[in-house]
């Protein structure tokens, strides 16, 4: 199917830009500290953030691979798929946590840190808590496809 494949060769090529994006994050965050020497502090934390940030992007996109393999393998509506919904709703949960934690923590203990601080706080907030209730809501989904599709098999 192509749709498949190329759903296949963005996978790849997000996942090659994210490792690309690991391996910048802790260059920028030095340079930013040594511009900004008040904060030079907070740039091993907030690398460090940004990489698991990052990382649960990476395990995101591959549990969407093996859901993508499932699909092609025709066996989407079994227990296995949710495993990998599960997942994906972890990584983005953390993700959010993460996101929040740090400007939480610019806006509390960081010079400066107000301003446009709280805006970024409430739409990751905002953001990630929809996304995380609508993977909620697909996986209610794919549990009653599941269960219909057992109930179909059970009559056939």
């Amino acid at each position: 199917m192509l749709a498949s494949r190329l759903l296949r060769v963005v996978l790849v090529v997000l996942l090659l830009g994210t490792v690309l994006a690991q391996v910048l994050v802790p260059v920028f965050a030095s340079e930013v500290g040594t511009s900004f020497p008040e904060v030079a502090y907070l740039v091993v934390p907030y690398s460090v953030a940004a990489i698991l940030f990052i990382g649960c992007g990476q395990v995101a996109l591959l549990a969407v691979w093996r859901l993508l393999s499932l699909v092609d393998g025709g066996v989407i509506f079994t227990r296995r798929a949710l495993r990998w919904v599960d997942v994906i709703t972890a990584c983005a949960a953390v993700a959010t946590l993460l996101s929040a934690g740090v400007l939480i923590h610019m806006l509390d203990f960081v010079p400066g840190g107000g301003g446009p601080t709280f805006y970024y706080l409430a739409a990751c907030l905002a953001g990630g808590l929809a996304f995380v209730l609508l993977m909620v809501v697909m996986r209610g989904l794919l549990e009653s496809a599941i269960a219909d599709r057992t109930e179909l098999d059970e009559v056939i």
